[in-house]
This record gives C-alpha cells, structure tokens and sequence, in this order.
C-alpha cells in the first residue's frame, strides 16, 4: 500500500512539475540569433537573462560590447524589474543579415523585435553599440513590465533615452542644454514628445503634451546616430524626485504634473530664484537699447565721413598757359 502511495506521489510531482516547464516554456518567447539568423555562425559573449551572441565581430571587440550591455540591463533591472532578451551583434563579415531590415536607401542600423525579446544590432559604428543596446533593452523590459503588452509612447522612448544618456554619460551636458532652452519659456506643458523629437524642439510650447498619445512598436528599426535627445534630463529629474518606480507609471498626468515640477526646477537652477519672475526681460530691453544707440551712433558717424562734399569750383586757367605761341 505504501508503495501505491509513493508511485501516485510521484506521478502528481511529475505532473505538476511538467506543467509548470512546460508553462514557464510558453511564457517565455526569447528566439535565439541561431534560430533567426540559421546561417550565420554565432558565438555566445555572456549569458544570462541578457544573453549576447556575436558573428563577424572580433573577439575583444565583443567582449568590449557585452561588458556595456550588461552594465546598462544591470541598470534597468535594478530600476524596472527582471526581463529577457538576445542580444545579437552583427560585424561585417555577416553584413547580410541587415538585409532584411533595411529600407531603402536607409540601411541596417538597429532592430528589435519585442515579442520574440530579440534585439539586433550592427556594430560597424562601435562607439554606438552600448548606448543602442541600453535603449533598446529599456524597450524591452517595459514591455515585459507591461504584461508583455505595449508601453505608452513616447514614455518609453523617453525612458530609454535616460538609459542612453547614462551609458555616454551625457546627463550633465543634457542638464545645461535643458535649462538654457526652457529660459524662455513659460508655458508649463511643452511639446517636446513626438516623432521628429530633438534638442531643437524640445521646448516648442505650440500644443500641450500626448503622454499615451501611441504605443510601442512590437517591432521597430533605428537608427542610433540620429536619436539623440537631451530628454534624459527629465527622466533623471522625475527618478531623483519621486524614485525609480516612477519609471513603471503609465498615467498621462502624472507625467504632465512632473513635467511642470521639472520646468521650474529648471527656471529656478537658471535664475537662482524658486518663484516665476520676468525680471529678465527688462535687462534684456536695456541690453537692447544700448546696443541701438551703439548701432545709431556708428552709422551716424560713418555717414558723416563718407557723405557726399560739395566740390570745390575750379578757377579758370591763366589767361595764354594754354596758348600754342
């Protein structure tokens, strides 16, 4: 009888445990680069819930970049949460891969595919390799955070371009370039999220903010070399001020509502003064008025040198100095 009990215990173990592999196989949708580049020869870099390949890359050179991309997925665990995803790096050598991904007269760059956790990146630029690594695995653990559903965007292009900014350690630089664009400004939502994001137009005030205006993309190719942005700055200020689970918050305005917080931070570290003020514009018309009266009083000056003198009227010669005698 006791052995009847034993068998049936273990039959119910194996049970559930199959059904809890076979659950956890489900769930979990990473495709290898092997599996979607079957022609390529690839080499395992590191491992881990991060797994980077590489093909066509030198050895130091891949393990120069899968030291970056996990220093960067060791960031975003700590701030969003555990998350999967297959990095592959493509070197020249198998240039061909990028195929398939490019568009035009626009090639191969950055691909990633959020569903099968597969990010794809060419490496013939190494100074962009980490950096396009950090924004898109950011992509993919909110996604995954997500219940495997899309982020609002542009949240989570902007979330990413944190990531990114932290990787070239550029978030001072950002700061600075922030605060003289916001100078002014004094409108307390700006329209800086939207397709044709860049420095230039992060503070056109010309319509308010969409935060959930779209959704991430389950797949998407970039280009690294052209998405930077100085919106890290506010990422960084909405971590500092309320934590990095802020980064998980999906709601429209709550982001709007920081958004006005950052904004006279960045007045406030600018002027040195917490309140509003238009002090400024008077310095701005007496600068203005001196400089006029500079300009006025140089061309006064050069218009009196070089204005036109009457002419002097010539005598009439010497009576006979023209006579043929």
């Amino acid at each position: 009888m006791n052995v009847l009990w034993r068998l049936l215990a273990t039959a119910v173990v194996v049970i559930v445990a199959g059904s809890f592999l076979a659950t956890q196989a489900e769930a979990s949708s990473v495709v290898s680069c092997s599996q979607r580049f079957p022609q390529a020869e690839w080499v395992l870099v590191s491992d881990g819930d991060v797994a980077v390949y590489a093909t066509g890359v030198p050895d130091a050179m891949a393990e120069r970049f899968g030291r970056e991309i996990a220093i960067s997925s060791d960031w975003i665990t700590d701030d969003i949460g555990p998350f999967e995803a297959v990095v592959c790096l493509v070197g020249d050598d198998a240039a061909y891969i990028g195929d398939q991904f490019a568009s035009g007269s626009i090639g191969f760059h950055a691909h990633m595919d959020l569903e099968d956790r597969l990010l794809v990146l060419e490496t013939e630029r190494p100074l962009f390799v980490g950096p396009a690594a950090a924004y898109g695995l950011t992509h993919h653990a909110l996604w995954q955070s997500n219940g495997d559903e899309a982020f609002p965007e542009p949240l989570a292009s902007v979330v990413a371009q944190w990531y990114r900014a932290r990787v070239l350690e550029r978030l001072d630089q950002y700061h600075h370039d922030a605060k003289i664009m916001n100078f002014f400004d004094t409108e307390s939502a700006v329209n800086w999220f939207r397709s044709d994001i860049s420095v230039e137009n992060i503070f056109d005030a010309d319509t308010a903010i969409n935060w959930t205006a779209s959704a991430q993309l389950p797949i998407h190719n970039w280009i690294p070399e052209g998405n930077f942005t100085a919106v890290g700055d506010f990422v960084n200020f909405a971590v500092s001020e309320y934590g990095s689970e802020i980064l998980l918050e999906t709601r429209g305005d709550v982001w709007s509502r920081i958004e006005g917080e950052w904004k006279a931070a960045l007045r406030a570290d600018l002027t040195g003064r917490d309140t509003p003020t238009t002090d400024w514009v008077f310095g701005v018309a007496i600068a203005i008025a001196i400089v006029g009266v500079a300009v006025v009083a140089i061309g006064l000056g050069l218009y009196s040198k070089h204005r036109k003198k009457e002419r002097v009227a010539t005598p009439p010669p010497m009576p006979g100095f023209f006579s043929e005698n």
